[in-house]
């Protein structure tokens, strides 16, 4: 091996970070494991643990959920307005998460309300 050939071991450097996420799900907590390559939804399907979703598109809401503490990464989340997003609301089938995660899940209604409820009156 020359002096120019790297030292490192590239299948340890490259893995992807595991975050460990806790869901609230109708007063049940569940703790799985979600790399940052992954999904929430992805890593709590793999896991088992019944989160809802549908169009897994970030469009249509059903998977929303309220981040506790932690921060998520969710490019494609265009059916929650910027605000609601700092506020701590994400799309589970688009959020990649960068820490450990604390969050309430099947928030659907919550955030329908937020963002529509106005047209409702």
């Amino acid at each position: 091996m020359d002096s120019t050939s790297p030292t490192t071991d590239a299948s340890v450097t490259d893995a992807p970070q595991t975050f460990t996420i806790t869901a609230e799900i109708d007063g049940t907590s569940h703790t799985f494991p979600c790399r940052a390559d992954q999904t929430v939804l992805a890593a709590a399907e793999l896991a088992g643990v019944p989160l809802p979703s549908s169009c897994c598109s970030g469009v249509c809401t059903t998977c929303a959920a309220l981040i506790g503490s932690g921060q998520v990464r969710q490019p494609d989340a265009m059916g929650v307005k910027p605000e609601l997003q700092e506020k701590g609301y994400a799309l589970l089938c688009v959020s990649f998460p960068t820490s450990d995660l604390t969050l309430k899940a099947c928030m659907e209604d919550a955030l329908y309300d937020l963002q529509f409820g106005q047209y409702q009156k």
